[in-house]
């Protein structure tokens, strides 16, 4: 080796001690050594938000921005813990059920979550969700939950979410028969090498325990958050203005003499398909699921089919028939505080029993 080479040799190992002593790469350096020690105290802390969120009855749980940012982190959770330390209620369906213009507490999930403070309830709702959706939400969750409720929406209350397979656990079925984006090969194979870091695999979990919602969107939300609580106590106790101490919702369960010929039967697969699916999933997994029917804004379903699917499904799954008075809503289809409070105490009147698990 040349004179020439060796000071070459040498110029670069000083160049490279130098580079390594710069103010940029230290911090660099001590970036990457506190991710990883981060790294290792991720999933303590992943168990702890999440608990604070998802487990405390004391606290209504609500998607932050009615979003589906926050469904993944929750039933991601809800797969780890499958056995909560309380009965389990989720709610599921439109802005009617997400209590749209209401507070949490003041939502139909948050008045029944008043009303059996030893279980978790769940507000799942999300605006604009359709019966598919539901149906592929619920199934997911179905063993994990110990009773569900689904609003049975209007016909065209939007379509199938599309990027759902990439949210939650979907059967390639599913997947074929609702037309979805399922999450293509390439996406998975470069996934694979990131989730060994936990920071990054859980990054849309601790978001969603933290702060309901991404942090981008936590922070954009929270701008005029005081202006926006006032306004809605105002908002809020005016709606409750209207006569509310005994108000009362009457339910119906409508039910067949008789199981149906199974002609009968394929007829109304056919033409409930999301009922009846979910029906056979209830029935498959001894889960609980309770359809709220309300006429002249669901899905179209006489008291003979609903009879028909009460009988087949029993005790697992059932259509309950209700209809709201417009003084218990603010538009005459979403419920007040008051509406919600006397819905909630209905649905708890009939409730079911706890399956066998």
């Amino acid at each position: 080796m040349s004179l020439g080479s060796r000071q070459g040799d040498r110029l670069t190992l000083l160049g490279l001690l130098r580079a390594a002593a710069s103010r940029p790469l230290r911090r660099l350096l001590i970036a990457v050594v506190a991710l990883a020690v981060a790294d290792r105290f991720e999933p303590a802390l992943l168990r702890s938000v999440e608990s604070a969120r998802y487990d405390n009855p004391a606290r209504d749980f609500r998607f932050e921005n009615s979003d589906l940012f926050g469904l993944g982190p929750l039933l991601a959770y809800l797969h780890d813990h499958p056995q909560g330390p309380r009965r389990r209620v989720l709610f599921l369906g439109n802005s009617v059920v997400y209590g749209y213009a209401v507070s949490p507490s003041d939502a139909l999930p948050g008045r029944y979550q008043r009303l059996d403070p030893s279980a978790k309830v769940f507000n799942a709702g999300i605006n604009a969700m359709s019966n598919d959706s539901a149906f592929l939400i619920a199934k997911a969750a179905m063993e994990s939950v110990d009773l569900t409720y689904v609003l049975h929406g209007p016909p065209k209350s939007g379509e199938t979410l599309a990027i759902l397979p990439s949210l939650i656990p979907v059967e390639d079925a599913d997947v074929a028969q609702f037309h979805l984006t399922a999450p293509s090969a390439a996406e998975r194979l470069l996934s694979r090498p990131l989730n060994h870091w936990r920071l990054y695999r859980d990054a849309y979990r601790l978001q969603a325990a933290l702060f309901g919602s991404s942090t981008r969107q936590y922070i954009y939300l929270h701008k005029g958050a005081l202006a926006r609580a006032l306004v809605a106590r105002l908002r809020a106790a005016a709606l409750d203005d209207a006569p509310s101490a005994e108000e009362t919702i009457p339910l119906r369960t409508p039910l067949a003499d008789a199981l149906p010929d199974p002609a009968a039967v394929l007829r109304l697969r056919a033409q409930s398909p999301d009922l009846w699916r979910l029906g056979d999933q209830a029935v498959a997994r001894r889960a609980h699921v309770v359809f709220l029917h309300l006429p002249d804004y669901s899905v179209h379903l006489g008291d003979v089919d609903a009879g028909v699917y009460n009988r087949v499904f029993a005790p697992y799954a059932r259509v309950v028939v209700f209809r709201i008075p417009p003084r218990l809503t603010w538009d005459g289809t979403h419920l007040t505080g008051a509406g919600a409070a006397a819905l909630a105490r209905a649905l708890w009147n009939i409730r079911p029993e706890d399956p066998p698990r």
